[in-house]
Order: C-alpha cells, then sequence, then structure tokens
C-alpha cells in the first residue's frame, strides 16, 4: 500500500513538472513582453496576452497605460518596432470574434490574437468549422475588413 502510494505521488510530481516545462516559454514570453511595455508604452495594468506566430512571432499584451488609457503593446518576439495602439482605434477582441462567428458559426474557436499582418495591425481569428477542419480569419484592427481567409485546412 505504502508503495503504490509512493508511485502515485511521484506520478502527480512528474505531472506537474511536464506542466512547468511545457508552459514556462509562454511564461517567460509574457513576462518579458510585459516588462518591455511597462518600459516603452508606461504600461500601469495588465489585462490580457495574446501570442501568434504568422510569418513571424509577436507577442501583445493588453491594459492600462499610466493615463488609464485602454492599449494593446505588440512586441515583436526577434525585436524591432514595439507598436502601442489605442485599443479605441479599432476592434476589439470581442467585436473580433462577434465578427468571425455571425459569418462562419464556428464549431469552436481555438484562438484570437492581435498580431501583425503585411505590416499592420490585425486580429488573426483561428477556429474549427463544423466539418472538424482548421481554419483562420484575419482581420484589419482599424478597419475590421477581411484581409485574409483561409479555410478547410
Amino acid at each position: 500500500m505504502l508503495t503504490l502510494l509512493g508511485i502515485i505521488i511521484v506520478l502527480i510530481l512528474v505531472g506537474f513538472g511536464g506542466i512547468h516545462h511545457a508552459t514556462s516559454p509562454v511564461t517567460k514570453a509574457k513576462a518579458q513582453s510585459v516588462s518591455i511595455a511597462r518600459k516603452y508604452a508606461g504600461l500601469k495594468t495588465t489585462d490580457g496576452f495574446y501570442w501568434t506566430n504568422l510569418d513571424d512571432t509577436y507577442y501583445t499584451v493588453a491594459g492600462q497605460n499610466a493615463q488609464n488609457q485602454s492599449v494593446y503593446i505588440i512586441v515583436p518576439q526577434k525585436g524591432g518596432n514595439v507598436r502601442v495602439l489605442q485599443q479605441k482605434n479599432g476592434l476589439s477582441r470581442n467585436q473580433a470574434l462577434s465578427r468571425v462567428w455571425s459569418k462562419h458559426n464556428p464549431k469552436k474557436v481555438l484562438s484570437a490574437a492581435l498580431s501583425v499582418f503585411n505590416g499592420h495591425p490585425a486580429w488573426v481569428v483561428s477556429y474549427m468549422n463544423h466539418k472538424g477542419q482548421l481554419c483562420y480569419e484575419t482581420l484589419g484592427f482599424k478597419s475590421g475588413k477581411v484581409l485574409q481567409s483561409i479555410e478547410n485546412i
């Protein structure tokens, strides 16, 4: 009985270690992105973090700056220009999701993240359609216009 309990404890510890190891890169990327957002955009509070990997990887932090304005800060993984966007000047995450839901009625949304597409900020929404196929819809942040639609992958 004691041996069985020992095996169960070891399995639980190994499971937690695996989860920590698997989420560590995302946790590190979030911490670095928030630090950059505080330094370059005066971020005061954080209420969202998004990660996209199109041609390049971008991390986006949502929150309030020192002037109590709602902002998005887009940080390129490989360095470069940090973009600071006023949330009021474009689509919110919920608005982007609503447009995808009303147009495609997905079975399941996998992610909705603010990124950079063709040099401009854009929402990238990935979802599964009712056939179980992967689809992407990219919407311009300011205009809401569909910039790219990839279906049935």
